[in-house]
């Protein structure tokens, strides 16, 4: 069960756009929080002051926006988001972990142990040079006797140098200049082949206007216990599901990939996958 939670958690944990989360128990307590210390005194004021009452609330606040929604019996979830990202989008990405959450048993979460906090480096001591030993009186060396004074021979009268024999120039010919080189011919340019046109969804392939329709297999695909849904979550990680909340038959692949902040291709891999385990609609033919 505990292994339960933290992988429904791991939808918060790997997603680019969350920057902390915690759980909030019925009795205020704060569990596997993420958020820091300043951030998390006043979840746990806005939460005391609106004591079971809360569904949904969001809050404003230095760090960014903060949305706390109800899981079940009093318990809470906040995640915290950028203060620049929409509120529909934060909704959105919290949607896929109540889902998960309210499918077990939150008491669990009081058995599991937090992360201990990492231990604060001790300050460096000073360290005491050892004293540096006086220096030790060098001996002064014994006298030595003289050496006597060794005339030098006289070095034999060296040869005088052989002048070397005057070398006549020799006349040079004029170098020929060579003849001047003509341009080549210009080679023919071909002409430019037409743009080619982006595919059309009837050839079985996806384009940035495509607009995906919700199909089948839709809801069970946003289950992680489905068959479905644990292969999309394994192919694709937890983003894969974001990209099927925000399917609703208006937006394109390029304003998902938008919304969601990812590279185009993708939004394409996911909706390809959707369409083929039929978790979407195929692309009908214009």
């Amino acid at each position: 069960m505990a292994e339960e939670v933290q992988r429904a958690l791991d939808n918060l944990r790997f997603d680019r756009m969350v920057k902390a989360f915690c759980i909030i128990s019925p009795d205020n307590k704060i569990y596997q929080s993420t958020l820091d210390p300043d951030t998390e005194a006043m979840v746990k004021q806005t939460v005391s002051l609106y004591k079971g009452q809360i569904s949904q609330l969001t809050v404003n606040t230095d760090a960014g926006l903060v949305v706390i929604s109800k899981i079940a019996d009093n318990w809470l979830l906040a995640v915290l988001f950028p203060p620049n990202l929409s509120l529909g989008i934060a909704v959105v990405k919290t949607k896929a972990t109540l889902l998960a959450l309210r499918e077990l048993d939150l008491n669990i979460i009081e058995t599991i142990p937090e992360a201990p906090a990492e231990p604060k480096p001790a300050a460096p001591q000073p360290v005491t040079p050892p004293p540096v030993p006086p220096p030790q009186p060098t001996p002064t060396p014994a006298e030595s006797p003289e050496p006597k004074p060794t005339t030098a021979e006289p070095a034999p009268p060296s040869p005088e140098p052989i002048p070397p024999p005057e070398s006549q120039p020799t006349p040079q010919e004029p170098e020929s200049m060579p003849p001047p080189m003509e341009p080549p011919p210009p080679e023919p340019t071909e002409a430019e082949p037409p743009p080619i046109p982006p595919p059309k969804p009837d050839d079985g392939r996806i384009n940035l206007a495509f607009i995906p329709q919700g199909g089948e297999d839709l809801l069970a695909a946003l289950d992680t216990g489905s068959s479905v849904g644990s292969s999309l979550y394994d192919k694709f990680g937890p983003y894969a599901r974001d990209v099927l909340f925000l399917v609703d038959g208006k937006r394109d692949v390029k304003t998902i990939a938008f919304l969601l902040g990812l590279p185009e291709y993708a939004i394409v891999e996911v909706l390809e996958f959707a369409i083929t385990n039929r978790i979407l609609a195929s692309p009908v033919a214009a």
